[in-house]
């Protein structure tokens, strides 16, 4: 089908709407750390064999080189009798611990009431308004590492972000979300990074933050402000008729067979990052026989990467590079038709001791404090239309015009074109007894005495036949042969 895609750029009003995840650098919370350290010690560990152990497990993270031989970390395992989910989860700081104070539309919640444990690129971390898989549903175990202050009155429905994906009303600063973070460097352990802060990660409340997540770095006693744009790609349903190897993209609705994409709440639809995600955990599991903790779905089937696996990890890495193998292609992940882009810009700035006084900063140690606000920067976003504006009627009335307009030419002239023709063909295969009417006359010659012949011939027809059809100028310098025939035509 001779078809291609028109992208209209226009601006449209907008349900604004996004998920926030913060996650902090340090992943081994010192005092969580010296809790499991003690009960180490009592099964014959030291303190270097723990501190080495506490400094590998980043490593589960950002693949490296780790410093406990596997013996001495599969025995720590052993012993504390902790999946590696579960480790990781006791050695996060928690999220009330690193949520100190959290603002919506100038309101403020609960910090441990709006934000949830969630899963990301960079560990354990804590969401808002993130929709992708409710892990207190699916790993009950998560919900005794939250504080919830059972007697607060605020129901699930009333808590923004909690029972549903939550839409900005507006813009601005004032209409946003406000938090102020104990990063808590002293309690560092181990870092994924070579700084104290946090990560900020900003994606759509659907998906799973990592491939296509943007990020920003929070320092502790700094103001981050985050300006959100948004950027919306439609494309209209007639596309699904055009090939798939031509529009390059999938619809919602078109899931591969071979990966799930079931959400928490029983929805299925096609996710471009999921589909990356899921892709890099085949390769993994297909060549280490582990998945890595932090990958979104619950996979009780398969074994979890453990630090016994941190070599064949980077083993596999080192491999992808050199064959470049994880590409789109390989992966058979082609991007979403319809999708929402989001993109962000930072400012952020140190702390001075200021006369500033508001309820989100009000009683709180500066000093030891970070803040965030992040808000849409306005209320309308631009939207690129893929649409199919080539089809085959068109295609057909395009040629035709151009037919006509250059040629004077219409569609009835290929009528009468194949008519003769095909007329002309069938008229060449059929045998004739008399010559074309081009190449034959009848008279009755001036010097024939029709008396010379008998009764039973005066009624019949006396003509001459000429088979040849020869130029003018041969006729008056030639003799012709001439036929004369007695009887009735043929």
């Amino acid at each position: 089908m001779n078809s291609k895609c028109q992208n209209a750029r226009n601006v449209y009003k907008k349900k604004l709407r996004k998920g926030i995840t913060i996650c902090n650098n340090n992943k081994v919370y010192k005092p969580h750390a010296d809790k499991i350290a003690q009960k180490l010690l009592m099964y014959g560990f030291n303190r270097d064999m723990t501190n080495k152990l506490f400094s590998s497990l980043m490593k589960l993270i950002r693949p490296d080189k780790i410093e406990i031989d596997n013996a001495t970390a599969s025995w720590a395992l052993d012993i504390l009798g902790y999946t590696v989910e579960k480790l990781m989860l006791e050695l996060m700081q928690p999220c009330d611990l690193l949520l100190v104070r959290c603002g919506w539309l100038g309101q403020l919640y609960n910090c441990s009431k709006i934000f949830k444990i969630v899963k990301s690129k960079e560990g354990f971390c804590c969401g808002f308004n993130y929709h992708s898989i409710d892990y207190n549903n699916k790993f009950s175990w998560l919900t005794n590492y939250m504080a919830i202050d059972d007697k607060e009155t605020n129901s699930s429905d009333l808590l923004p972000g909690v029972s549903h994906v939550l839409n900005v009303p507006g813009t601005g600063r004032d209409i946003g979300l406000a938090v102020a973070l104990n990063i808590d460097a002293k309690n560092y352990k181990s870092s994924v990074r070579q700084f104290v802060g946090a990560t900020i990660l900003i994606h759509d409340p659907l998906d799973y933050p990592d491939v296509g997540a943007q990020s920003a770095s929070l320092q502790p006693a700094h103001v981050m402000s985050m300006t959100l744009t948004g950027t919306k790609i439609k494309s209209s349903k007639d596309l699904q008729y055009i090939p798939l190897i031509k529009r390059m993209c999938l619809f919602d609705d078109e899931l591969p067979a071979d990966i799930n994409y079931t959400l928490y709440d029983g929805d299925q639809k096609y996710n471009y990052q999921t589909c990356i995600s899921k892709c890099l955990q085949k390769k993994i599991h297909g060549f280490c026989g582990c998945l890595p903790f932090f990958f979104p779905d619950d996979h009780p089937y398969e074994r979890t990467c453990y630090l016994t696996d941190v070599d064949c990890i980077l083993a596999r890495r080192r491999n992808l590079s050199q064959i470049q193998s994880l590409h789109i292609n390989d992966c058979d992940c082609l991007p979403q038709c319809s999708d929402v882009n989001y993109e962000i810009v930072t400012e952020s700035i140190p702390m001075d001791s200021t006369d500033f006084d508001s309820e989100i900063t009000r009683g709180l140690n500066l000093n030891n404090t970070s803040f965030l606000y992040a808000y849409f920067r306005d209320g309308t976003y631009l939207e690129y239309r893929k649409q199919n504006i080539l089809g085959w009627d068109n295609l057909l009335a395009s040629f035709g015009g151009i037919f006509g307009l250059c040629l004077g030419g219409s569609v009835i002239s290929f009528v009468e074109f194949f008519y003769y023709f095909i007329i002309d063909f069938f008229s060449v295969r059929k045998k004739k007894k008399v010559p074309p009417a081009s190449k034959l006359f009848i008279s009755v010659p001036m010097n024939v005495n029709l008396k010379k012949y008998d009764t039973s011939t005066l009624n019949k027809r006396i003509f001459l036949a000429w088979n040849q059809q020869l130029p003018k100028q041969i006729w008056k310098n030639s003799d012709y042969e001439l036929k004369t025939f007695v009887g009735s035509p043929p």
